[in-house]
């Protein structure tokens, strides 16, 4: 595991616990992507459920890429970060009439999940009004490819995707997405779910993009494949190669590469100040919970995050696994559970990697923890706030 001179340098400055971010490594991995996907009409969006930071929002908007977004409070963040309306998509489910008509006085684009929303936007739109639907092709949330439920509780089924463009007045339906799951490590997944998803898209007349949502997956270790980025380029490629082909106009992808575009800019350190050996393992207390870095809690069966302690590669490894352990009464306030680490000492900084998503923006106020220190590296220059001009249009 390595980490970057100058991020454990800036990581020495923090007192007890906190995040580093590298927002050099994000245009790194925008980078990538965008070299990876073959094709002519391709867009990126970020997904700002997995970090809300304004210097995140602002690095994907200095970049010209896009956001995804389902709440007001992100739409607010990300318009104000610089984030272009018309590179900006929101969706959710179970919306309400006062988002509808905050997203059309934004100008931001919808993805509707439900032949209700369509309806219900179709009353209040403007002539013309260019949407997208969201259909369940499938998902990956409960296994390692896809399966198809028509229990889940995402999008329209495909066969209600005649019957709704059809009823339509005034909304063009121009793209489909489908939310196939997240971390998903293998692209044959998420190729499958792009090409069920293209083979529906076909019903629509207005047809303009492809959003094969669905992330991008980051290893819980450093011994396991990657994933393959080039693989899925050129599957995508053809697959939208196919779709413009059959309907003899072009097709734009847009990709949501998830925590893979943002989990490893950032790290999470955590100083030791508690030792407790146990018959059958070593309790390593540091200065921080799992409130502050919440994957573990919101996640206990499947999250893990490699860590490392800093400094300590010289040691010999501890006869029995660590377990890092929070600062507060909850009992199952961990941090790592199991870790092959050098026996740890009071003092040590610890180094959780992949903290750059999902980490800061599932931090809650259960155990009443402060926020921790959070510094960021090769940021944007300051924007001026857009606050103020998002409210007026959003009324």
């Amino acid at each position: 595991m390595i980490i970057p001179p100058h991020v454990l340098s800036a990581a020495r400055q923090i007192d007890t616990a906190g995040y580093v971010y590298d927002l050099d490594i994000l245009r790194s991995r925008l980078s990538q992507i965008e070299d990876a996907l073959p094709l002519k009409r391709k867009h990126i969006h970020f997904a700002t459920m997995a970090n809300d930071h304004t210097n995140v929002l602002a690095t994907i908007a200095e970049t010209g890429h896009g956001v995804f977004v389902n709440s007001p409070l992100h739409l607010r963040l990300a318009l104000s970060s610089g984030v272009a309306a018309k590179q900006t998509i929101y969706a959710a489910s179970n919306m309400s009439g006062s988002e509808m008509r905050m997203c059309l006085n934004v100008g931001v684009h919808l993805v509707l999940d439900s032949a209700g929303q369509v309806a219900s936007l179709d009353a209040i739109a403007p002539t013309n009004t260019p949407v997208g639907i969201r259909v369940n092709a499938g998902s990956a949330i409960e296994g390692p490819s896809l399966a198809l439920e028509a229990s889940y509780r995402f999008g329209l089924l495909a066969d209600e995707v005649d019957a709704v463009q059809r009823s339509t007045r005034n909304l063009r339906i121009t793209g489909v997405h489908c939310y196939f799951g997240t971390d998903i490590l293998d692209p044959r997944t998420l190729l499958d779910g792009l090409d069920r998803l293209a083979s529906i898209a076909v019903l629509l007349p207005d047809l303009e993009y492809v959003d094969g949502g669905g992330g991008f997956g980051i290893a819980d270790d450093f011994d396991s494949p990657a994933f393959d980025l080039a693989a899925y380029g050129r599957g995508a490629a053809a697959i939208i190669a196919r779709l413009e082909e059959r309907l003899r106009r072009p097709v734009t992808l847009i990709v949501e590469p998830g925590r893979w575009l943002s989990a490893p800019i950032g790290w999470f350190f955590a100083r030791v100040i508690d030792v407790k050996p146990r018959a059958d393992r070593i309790l390593a207390g540091v200065a921080a919970s799992v409130v502050q870095f919440p994957r573990m809690l919101l996640h206990p069966e499947k999250a893990r995050h490699p860590c490392e302690i800093v400094d300590g590669r010289h040691r010999l490894p501890a006869a029995l696994p660590v377990w890092v352990t929070g600062n507060s009464t909850y009992s199952r306030d961990f941090l790592a559970r199991g870790a092959a680490l050098p026996n740890p000492k009071v003092g040590d900084l610890i180094a959780f990697h992949n903290a750059g998503a999902y980490c800061r923006s599932m931090r809650t106020r259960f155990l009443g923890k402060e926020d921790p220190e959070e510094l960021f590296l090769h940021a944007p220059d300051e924007r001026r706030p857009l606050v103020d001009a998002f409210a007026n249009a959003a009324q």
